[in-house]
């Protein structure tokens, strides 16, 4: 797959227009379904930055864009393994399992910290370039090998792809399987470029959200029957 700066421009455009449907579905339901419905915003967000650090990496008179970089990897180290367990616990009916996901936001959060402070603090050591037609991100300082590489990304996915497959919520289970999957694409056959492809591939699949709302809206708490807030 070859990416550019028109590729995420693109993405992103499509996904933010895309989430003023799962926003506004989630208005009717009760505030609780807000950050769910928030991911393909944020996602979006997420691949407008790429774009322009794609816009500063195609002038050869440049350097890449340091805010640009920072903004995405911003969402990649720390948001994301913060959100999204905080999303499933936000909806989750299990009180056992709620109480784990939210558990679950606080090893995120700590794991968010640990990845993107060294890059926030230091961004001379964030190593920027293209590796076949995609952004790979370096920072030897904090990942000196590929064994330190690899168990960083098996427990990022963990801390992500937990709350969403544990959820009692099918739909939202049916999105984590999605997620499942991305990740062990992206291991396979992107570990060149794993933050930025599977982001991009996760950006794309938000989009299901919408699903898993409408779902929830017409099977679980009746038909067009909106949710309790």
């Amino acid at each position: 797959m070859c990416f550019s700066s028109q590729a995420s421009f693109v993405a992103g455009a499509a996904i933010i227009a895309c989430s003023g449907l799962t926003i506004r579905l989630a208005l009717q339901m009760g505030e609780r379904f807000l950050p769910l419905a928030s991911f393909p915003l944020f996602f979006g967000i997420q691949q407008l930055s790429e774009g322009f650090l794609w816009v500063s990496i195609d002038d050869p008179s440049a350097n890449p864009s340091s805010a640009a970089a920072l903004t995405f990897l911003f969402f990649a180290y720390l948001f994301w393994p913060f959100w999204v367990p905080l999303s499933a616990a936000s909806i989750e009916s299990d009180r056992r399992r709620r109480l784990i996901f939210q558990g679950i936001c606080g090893i995120g959060f700590c794991l968010g910290l640990l990845l993107y402070l060294p890059v926030l603090l230091s961004p001379a050591n964030l190593d920027i370039g293209l590796a076949q037609h995609s952004i790979q991100y370096e920072n030897i300082e904090t990942f000196p090998s590929e064994i330190t590489r690899n168990f960083a990304r098996v427990f990022y996915a963990l801390v992500i792809c937990v709350p969403l497959v544990g959820s009692s919520d099918k739909g939202l289970r049916g999105f984590g399987y999605l997620i499942v999957v991305s990740v062990a694409l992206g291991f396979f056959f992107a570990s060149h470029a794993f933050t930025s492809i599977w982001c991009f591939v996760a950006a794309g699949l938000s989009a299901y959200i919408y699903f898993v709302l409408k779902f929830h809206y017409w099977e679980v708490d009746g038909l067009g029957g909106p949710a309790k807030g």
